[in-house]
Formats: C-alpha cells, sequence, structure tokens
C-alpha cells in the first residue's frame, strides 16, 4: 500500500458494513470511493467521499484497498474482474464473510480455483482477527514455551428481531453462518497460531454438539426458508472444549465476549475479553489491561490490514494462518457443521482437516431443503 494519501473503494457502501468502513476510512484520513445503485441515504457526508456511479468506472479505480461489502451471491462479477486485473498490477481486497451463500458450498471452491496462481491478495473481514486486543492475547501466549488450551468459551448476541430497529430488516442467513462464523474464525486463529496451523489445529479431529432456534423475522416475507436464530454449541478440538452462545433472539444482550483457559508452561492462566465497541475489555489472569472501550473495530481492520499487507509476503499472506480464502473456506466448512449438528440433534465427528471439507460438500446444500420447522 502506498505512503501517500491511502485510498479505499467500497462496493455495497450504503449497507450496514459498508457506511462502517466509510467511517472508519474518513477518520483515518482514507480517500473514499463508493458504489452502491441503491438509495444513497440522506446522512451520509457527501462531501467527503467520491461516488463512483458506474461499476465499470469503480472496478477500474486505482487504490490502495477495494472493500467488497457484498452478500456472497452479488460478489463474484467484482471478485472475478479484479482478479483479472492483479494479472498487471498488485489488488488487494477485503471480503465480507461469509465466504460464500450457505446453499452454495461450490462457491468456496470456485473462489479459491480462482485464486490460485494469481497475485490478487484477498483477506476476508472478521474484525477480531484484525483488533490489536488480540494481538496483545497472541503475544500474552506466546511468552510461554508450552501452552495447553484447556477451553475457550465465546458468546456473542445482539437483538435482532426488535421491530423498531430499521437494522433488522436487513435479511439474514443461518446465524451459523452469519455470527457465529466470528467465533469459529476466533477459535481457529487461536488455535492455528499456537500449533502452526489451521490444519494442525484440526488434526486430532472435532467432536460437535450443538442446537438451535428459528429467527423470528420482523420481515418474514424477506425469506425463501427459515433461518436459525439463536445456536448453543459445545465441541472438542482434540483435547480443548469450545463452548459457545450466539443469540439473535429478542431482547438478546449485546456480547462479543470470549474465556480462555488452559496452562503456560504448567501454570494455569484465564482470559478475559469482550471486542464489543464501548465496552471492550481484556483482563489476563485477573489484572484489568485498560484497553479502550470505545476503540473502532473497523478502524483496527483497516489499520490491520495494512500492516499485514506491508508487512507479510503475499504468497504467506495467502497460505499461512491469517483471514485469507483458505481460512475463510474452513470457518465457512464449520459453520456447516455446526448448522447440521444443530438441525439433526447429533453428535458429529470430523477426523481432520480433509474430512471437514468432504462433510461440507456433502451436507451444506442441503439448508433450503431441510431448514423448516414443524
Amino acid at each position: 500500500m502506498s505512503t501517500s494519501t491511502p485510498s479505499i473503494a467500497i462496493a455495497g457502501a450504503w449497507g450496514y458494513i459498508g457506511r462502517k468502513f466509510i467511517d472508519a476510512g474518513r477518520i483515518l484520513g482514507y480517500q473514499v470511493y463508493v458504489y452502491d445503485p441503491g438509495p444513497r441515504p440522506d446522512d451520509v457526508d457527501h462531501e467527503h467521499v467520491t461516488l463512483v456511479e458506474d461499476e465499470d468506472a469503480f472496478l477500474a479505480l486505482e487504490v490502495d484497498l477495494y472493500h467488497l461489502a457484498l452478500h456472497p451471491e452479488h460478489r463474484d462479477h467484482a471478485l472475478q474482474r479484479l482478479v483479472e486485473r492483479s494479472r498487471s498490477e498488485p489488488i488487494r481486497i477485503l471480503n465480507e464473510k461469509p465466504m460464500a451463500a450457505p446453499e452454495s458450498p461450490q462457491t468456496c471452491h470456485d473462489l479459491l480455483n480462482t485464486l490460485s496462481g494469481s497475485d490478487v491478495v484477498v483477506l476476508f473481514d472478521f474484525p477480531e482477527l484484525f483488533d490489536p486486543i488480540t494481538r496483545r492475547i497472541l503475544t500474552y501466549l506466546e511468552q510461554f514455551d508450552e501452552v495447553q488450551l484447556t477451553e475457550v468459551r465465546t458468546q456473542r448476541s445482539k437483538d435482532r428481531e426488535d421491530p423498531t430497529n430499521p437494522r433488522n430488516e436487513k435479511k439474514m442467513v443461518p446465524i451459523q453462518y452469519q455470527e457465529t462464523v466470528h467465533c469459529l474464525a476466533f477459535v481457529l486463529n487461536l488455535m492455528g497460531r499456537l500449533s502452526g496451523s489451521v490444519e494442525s489445529a484440526l488434526s486430532s479431529g472435532v467432536v460437535m454438539h450443538a442446537s438451535s432456534d428459528p429467527y423470528d423475522a420482523p420481515n418474514p416475507e424477506a425469506y425463501a426458508y427459515v433461518v436459525d436464530g439463536r445456536c448453543d454449541y459445545d465441541f472438542l478440538v482434540g483435547d480443548t472444549a469450545v463452548i459457545g452462545h450466539t443469540d439473535f433472539k429478542r431482547n438478546a444482550p449485546w456480547r462479543k465476549a470470549r474465556i480462555i483457559r488452559g496452562t503456560g508452561d504448567g501454570k494455569p492462566f484465564e482470559i478475559q475479553v469482550d471486542y464489543l465497541e464501548g465496552a471492550k475489555y481484556l483482563i489476563l489472569d485477573g489484572e484489568d489491561q485498560a484497553v479502550e472501550p470505545w476503540s473502532s473495530s473497523y478502524t483496527a481492520v483497516l489499520d490491520g490490514f495494512r500492516e499485514l499487507v506491508t508487512g507479510v509476503p503475499a504468497a504467506e499472506l495467502s497460505r499461512g494462518v491469517y483471514p485469507n480464502a483458505t481460512f475463510a473456506n474452513y470457518t465457512y466448512q464449520l459453520s456447516s457443521v455446526l448448522w447440521r449438528a444443530s438441525r439433526d440433534g447429533v453428535e458429529i465427528r470430523i477426523q481432520d482437516a480433509a474430512s471437514l471439507a468432504a462433510f461440507d460438500a456433502k451436507f451444506a446444500e442441503e439448508i433450503p431443503r431441510f431448514a423448516t420447522y414443524g
């Protein structure tokens, strides 16, 4: 990325996430370009963003970073065009999750094939992985010669059913893909960092149990099938227990909390953290680390992205334990396992990373047929 005024081009700029990145870009002094054929919100400060009306012109911009704040079904065209550009010039893309629509697992494989042999850098927007708080957690753990994780607890929740909140009119996919995927990404990143790779972290297998409740949408006419709005799960990754709760039901509290327990060089440790803006904290072994409660998760993503692409070789960034396409594919696959375990109420065992891929290809496309409740 250039050392002069940085620039970002945001597709899907009028959506919730797009708007967050407009604000983050402006806070950091980015030159912000936006493209969205939908109605322009009245409360956007148009004087400080450059509106691009034509898609071809947008995809031809010379910018440091493209952010595709688009639903999976609308990303392919833009990605293909930008990958083509990357054959002659460096292109860097921040992509939204999930990697694909839940019922279209083949899109993940198509994207991986498209990116294979390309010089384009594509990272996915898992904000917690870019947050400086996560870096502090990893630094704390890296002080030990030997780390054993015994338990990771996750809670991510908010009231997504409140009919008075216009944000809740936005169509969502099953919560396992919509929200729990952030928790799964956190766990995979943590364990992958400690073991050297995600594949190594998964080599001892996964044993999954889960349950769920349907989402009571304020606009049910927007949905072709019922989606889950709450999910409770517990699974083992090797000897590490992961216990989680994600909840979009009415009156759910706002939380993005984690508790990490284990031993470092034989001594027990406990890490408590919440990534919710306005309520962020980090407690290491009972000592509050005095993080800024209101620090922006979205400026952290832009800062973190910039640090990664300037500090890590592109080849390593595309294959290591970073929020790249291969990593995003693992989170998608685990979301599929979680959805299936929730629906069937049965234990699911996955032997390793290769078995995870085979499970995903077999079952994820069943969502539209089976996501109904009697």
